[in-house]
């Protein structure tokens, strides 16, 4: 028993490969993030179990909690606001940091990466490997959310770029709390423009936007990952 996430996991897959037939994209080209806050550990090995792969976490003490208990293939990806002094603790959990939205938090993890078990690497030869980021970026101007304004979307994937121990994959954003469809394509269609002005280099930007809620017209506007929560996985345990 799975508690009808199998069939969930299946719908969900249908819904974005509609999306993506819709407007002409590869039924391929959206990577679905479920999201797993508030879900017991053994609702997220089950998601694995079945095929999940990428599994999103908004709260650094889940990710801490969960991931060391969980086996299989999978991707663990930060999509919550990161508190710069917790990063150490989601540093070596996480593959992917989708919610970097200020210089300061940059240069934390670029200190992380330089102190990551150095001795140890050294004499094994180990080569590091860059982390993983987005830029969060607030293309709604709403005061409750996190990540930073348009303007400053540039400066900050361009300090990305130059890191040793980042590496650049694209943008991410939430759509409006309390929009109806214009509202929610526009904040998409911003950050789709957003990564062709800001992603310099990058051939293939990820735009990491669309939830529960709005994941289709997300798709229509040119979203890479979906995240995913009550439609998979029910609300709160």
């Amino acid at each position: 028993m799975n508690d009808g996430l199998d069939r969930r996991l299946s719908d969900v897959r249908e819904r974005i490969e509609k999306a993506c037939l819709k407007t002409g994209r590869a039924t391929d080209g959206v990577r679905l993030i479920a999201v797993t806050k508030d879900r017991p550990v053994e609702t997220v090995q089950k998601l694995i179990d079945i095929g999940a792969r990428d599994i999103g976490e908004n709260r650094v003490q889940e990710i801490e909690a969960k991931a060391p208990l969980l086996t299989g293939d999978f991707t663990i990806h930060m999509i919550g606001h990161l508190q710069t002094n917790k990063a150490r603790k989601v540093w070596p959990l996480a593959e992917w940091i989708q919610s970097v939205d200020r210089e300061k938090l940059v240069r934390k993890m670029e200190s992380l990466y330089n102190d990551d078990d150095s001795a140890e690497v050294s004499r094994l030869s180990i080569p590091r490997h860059k982390k993983k980021v987005l830029i969060e970026v607030n293309t709604t101007g709403e005061a409750s959310k996190s990540g930073c304004n348009p303007d400053d979307c540039k400066e900050l994937c361009e300090i990305v770029a130059r890191s040793d121990a980042l590496e650049l994959g694209g943008l991410m954003t939430i759509g409006p709390l309390d929009g109806d469809e214009r509202a929610i394509r526009r904040a998409f269609a911003l950050l789709r423009e957003l990564s062709q002005k800001c992603c310099v280099g990058i051939a293939k930007p990820e735009l990491s936007m669309g939830m529960s809620g709005d994941f289709e017209w997300a798709i229509e506007e040119g979203a890479t990952m979906v995240r995913i929560g009550t439609v998979l996985v029910g609300g709160r345990a």
